[in-house]
């Protein structure tokens, strides 16, 4: 992993939502909006990016900087598949 975005919690969170993205700028902002949006909010959600060549890694930044519990994970290179995460 290159890159790290957003803070380092100081509790564990109860629940780790974990999603791997590869050029889905189409559909970030909805599906971010899908798990900050739960009523549940004790978690912390991982964001892997697989070197996107989209502008999908700035509407991930975007929603970072505005909520904490989003951190952004750049892979340096395309992993594909179960090898993003």
């Amino acid at each position: 992993m290159e890159s790290r975005i957003g803070p380092i919690q100081e509790h564990a969170p109860t629940v780790t939502a974990l999603m791997p993205v590869y050029n889905a700028e189409a559909y970030l902002d909805e599906a971010i909006a899908s798990i900050t949006g739960q009523t549940f909010d004790d978690f912390e959600f991982l964001i892997v990016n697989d070197h996107s060549t989209d502008g999908g890694e700035a509407i991930i930044r975007k929603h970072a900087g505005r909520d904490s519990r989003i951190r952004l994970l750049n892979n340096r290179k395309t992993k594909g598949g179960g090898r993003r995460l």
